[in-house]
């Protein structure tokens, strides 16, 4: 069986780890080609890209090993403490590594963990895509992702309910929100915490730029850099994850609201280049084609132009034997616009959009 794959620009003056085919099992080129400068890498990953699926248990694969995790961060996150919580953050990252595109894809789409804890591992995985490109040293992006982590962690049944609110949020849970960042940075103290970027980018994850946020009311000097890519992340997920009343939005939109009615109040060069690290179709991106199928985009676009999408349901929206790649630069497949889950769809394997 083939499967999609993603060539990672570390990839570059290396030798390729597998064959990679075409759609129809072309071999391309083999394993063990160097990729010799990012012309040559360019060439190749611009291109849809297939490699043989491993036909061995589906928890020794990236998403097996993220939907294990998930159980894992929701136990540890009952009763926080330091080296339970370094361990998921640093295991999330590692399968960050192995495939970025499906954990970012793969997050939105499956219920992975109760909604807070969901939520928290969607802001890690887009919060780690930041800190890789601002150079953040191993050592910080493993604190940034622990304060991912724990960002609601005095506050995970009210998350939960925020989730499944409609209406007005009562009063009540309206102030517990407010004091949610200085009680989790409490709770994660008490529990032996004593890493100051953590410590910090929980505490802080709701200041706005303008002086503007909550608990403190700092401004944008005296916000960590740590906690500014955290509330860009936090925000973003927010925007485009799904209420139980209400379908995921676009990225689209998210990014409309954070140049729109948030831009004082989130730090816009961060918000820049998580457009331009994302873009507009990131993956779990739901989209519907000239065809009438409905496809997920599973990759991110070298160039920011999205080229390929992996058809799942059918124009009647029965659900694919086998999701299909599809070039979206053809008119018969081109993106006409994007598509909201609906409650009547069948069961879609979402992990084998990434080939899993």
């Amino acid at each position: 069986m083939l499967r999609p794959v993603h060539l990672d620009p570390a990839l570059i003056g290396q030798p390729l780890p597998w064959d990679v085919y075409s759609e129809s099992g072309v071999l391309i080129a083999g394993a063990g080609l160097v990729l010799a400068d990012a012309a040559h890498f360019n060439k190749l990953a611009t291109r849809a890209l297939f490699r043989e699926g491993e036909s061995g248990d589906a928890s020794d694969t990236p998403l097996g090993r993220l939907t294990e995790l998930a159980k894992q961060a929701e136990t540890c996150l009952k009763h926080p403490e330091e080296d339970a919580i370094r361990s998921v953050a640093r295991a999330l990252l590692a399968v960050q590594r192995a495939d970025t595109d499906a954990c970012l894809g793969y997050a939105s789409l499956a219920p992975l963990a109760r909604p807070s804890v969901g939520h928290a591992l969607r802001v890690l995985f887009v919060t780690n895509l930041l800190a890789e490109q601002l150079d953040f040293s191993e050592a910080d992006q493993e604190s940034l992702a622990a304060a991912a982590l724990t960002m609601n962690v005095a506050s995970l049944d009210l998350h939960d309910r925020l989730h499944a609110y409609a209406g007005v949020v009562p009063e009540a849970d309206r102030a517990a929100l407010r004091g949610h960042p200085q009680a989790g940075a409490d709770r994660l103290e008490r529990a032996g915490v004593a890493d100051v970027l953590w410590l910090d980018a929980v505490r802080q994850h709701h200041e706005n730029m303008d002086a503007g946020g909550y608990p403190d009311g700092l401004p944008g000097s005296a916000i960590s850099l740590a906690a500014r890519v955290l509330r860009v992340a936090d925000f973003y997920c927010a925007k485009i994850s799904g209420r139980h009343y209400r379908p995921p939005k676009s990225a689209s939109f998210a990014f409309q609201e954070l140049f729109g009615r948030e831009r004082t109040h989130l730090d816009g060069q961060i918000a820049t280049l998580l457009l331009r690290r994302m873009g507009i179709y990131p993956p779990g991106t739901l989209v519907r084609l000239a065809s009438r199928e409905t496809a997920c985009i599973a990759r991110r676009a070298q160039d920011g132009v999205a080229r390929w999408a992996v058809s799942v349901l059918d124009a009647r929206e029965r659900a694919l034997e086998s999701p299909q790649a599809r070039d979206v630069s053809k008119r018969n497949h081109a993106i006409i616009g994007t598509a909201d889950r609906q409650p009547g769809w069948p069961t879609i394997n979402w992990m084998a959009v990434w080939g899993y």
